[in-house]
């Protein structure tokens, strides 16, 4: 399955974010996440995807706060990728805060890196800023992620390794 199936969509990356979404939750808990399942381009749709969704639901904290947080490396080198330099900006600010200005990828690491600014005002006031920046949404991620799908055609949905037939009798990974 590639991006060009997805083609006649009005909106092909919302098509391709949910199958990327049967992708890594097909055989699992509810709580595991196959990400290494996806090819990378659908795996940069994947994550950028969840990162709107999450910063918009919650801000920089709770996407720090959250599974997603495991690849904000991932993220700030995907929203790159696709021009949205804005949010990059702002998520490059906000891991300031981490040592290095790196996020662990492991989420109770993540979780002890942060409680040093639990109660930190400045921390609070600072992503609360960066927040309001994002949700001016200058970047336009979703329209973003229309163009990256509509210029990748070819990219595939699944990695090298899997296979993926959709609605399928057999599902192996």
């Amino acid at each position: 399955m590639k991006f060009a199936d997805f083609s006649h969509y009005d909106e092909p990356a919302s098509e391709v974010f949910n199958v990327c979404l049967e992708i890594v939750f097909a055989g699992s808990d509810g709580n595991t996440v196959y990400l290494e399942r996806l090819g990378p381009d659908a795996r940069l749709v994947y994550l950028l995807w969840c990162f709107d969704g999450e910063v918009h639901n919650g801000g920089f904290d709770q996407l720090f706060f959250n599974s997603l947080g495991d690849h904000c490396l991932e993220i700030l080198e995907s929203l790159k990728k696709i021009g949205a330099d804005k949010s990059a900006i702002l998520l490059e600010k906000a891991m300031r805060w981490f040592p290095e200005s790196r996020p662990s990828a492991n989420r109770e690491k993540r979780w002890k890196q942060l409680e040093p600014f639990e109660n930190d005002e400045n921390y609070q006031s600072d992503l609360d800023q960066l927040d309001a920046e994002f949700y001016k949404y200058e970047d336009n991620l979703g329209e973003l992620l229309q163009q990256f799908v509509r210029a990748n055609r070819n990219s595939l949905l699944y990695s090298n390794h899997h296979q993926y037939q959709r609605y399928g009798k057999n599902i192996n990974w």
